[in-house]
């Protein structure tokens, strides 16, 4: 604060009058690797996830691992329901439900989907339950980001294999 304070009456009262200046928004420490449901930010979870394994045990899809002593994803064989059970078992709230609900996640739509090859198909839109996929003809399917919360829906129901899931960091 470089302003000069003026300890008059007037000049005090005439400061409630100028408006507010907004704090910065802080910055989002971009995820090394998918992380589970309502993580908090990338450096925090850092300090606050001890490994003690049980947002793992607490996962009925069994799509939580450790590495490094901290909790990530892997949507390899299976995909996120999004339950919450791992946040509610969580006892450093590296995981809080008061975080926004999205994995750093999101499809990636491969030249073997059957789409693509003049093959009408539909499985991974209509499987996808935030609606973020469509599907025009003759083309790979598009992404919404802003619908899509990263769940892998979408890639266990492709018979193809034709969709990967990729690290998203939102800017």
């Amino acid at each position: 604060m470089n302003e000069s304070i003026d300890n008059n009456r007037r000049g005090f009262l005439s400061r409630f009058s100028q408006p507010v200046k907004r704090a910065q928004q802080a910055e989002i420490t971009p995820r090394p690797v998918a992380r589970p449901p309502h993580t908090v930010d990338e450096a925090l979870f850092a300090r606050l996830c001890d490994g003690c394994g049980e947002c793992l045990k607490a996962c009925p899809n069994s799509v939580i691992e450790l590495d490094a002593q901290l909790a990530q994803l892997n949507l390899d064989y299976n995909q996120c329901s999004l339950c919450g059970e791992c946040v509610k078992a969580c006892p450093s709230d590296a995981l809080h439900a008061s975080v926004p609900l999205d994995i750093n996640l999101r499809p990636h739509f491969t030249q073997s989907c059957n789409n693509y090859l003049q093959m009408e198909c539909q499985q991974c839109a209509s499987a996808c339950p935030q609606h973020a996929i469509s599907v025009q003809a003759d083309g790979l399917p598009s992404l919404h980001n802003e619908l899509c919360n990263g769940c892998g829906q979408c890639r266990t129901s492709c018979y193809t294999d034709a969709i990967t899931m990729q690290l998203y960091n939102a800017s």
